[in-house]
């Protein structure tokens, strides 16, 4: 059994990594993600309600700060089911976002490489440029 030891010195072995987490712990790494990125010298009170308002936009009544507070610290006794559902959606709809951003990012990249080799020598990159055109043609975007 391989042992990892963690920020607070805790040993855990292979078994208890297979053990289910708590809803509260769950609940409480999920806000963390919510309330990312967090900018340079932000406060913890400040991504507390920034994660509070993201998980509010799911929640029939608004988080308060407090309660948030409270799931973040890992102080709350309970997390209700649709506290955990909305926290789920907010943290899942910040990674969909971040991933189709970083989609993006990489086809702005590489139809900025095609387009520099095209400027080199367009006769023989002309295939690589029309393959790139066929496999944009479906989006509403011109490469030129």
């Amino acid at each position: 059994m391989s042992k990892i030891v963690t920020e607070k010195t805790v040993i855990r072995t292979e078994k208890t990594e297979r053990e289910p987490m708590s809803s509260i712990a769950e609940a409480s790494i999920l806000l963390r993600q919510v309330a990312e990125p967090r900018p340079v010298g932000d406060t913890v009170k400040a991504a507390i309600t920034r994660a509070s308002r993201r998980v509010s936009r799911f929640l029939m009544q608004p988080m308060t700060s407090g309660r948030a507070e409270d799931i973040w610290r890992r102080q709350a006794r309970l997390i209700r089911a649709e506290e955990m559902d909305a926290i789920r959606k907010a943290a899942g709809t910040d990674r969909e976002v971040q991933e189709a951003k970083n989609v993006l990012a990489e086809i702005d990249a590489r139809i900025a490489r095609l387009e520099a080799l095209l400027i080199q020598d367009a006769d023989f990159h002309s295939d690589q440029v029309a393959q790139a055109r066929k496999a944009l043609g479906n989006m509403d975007r011109p490469l030129d």
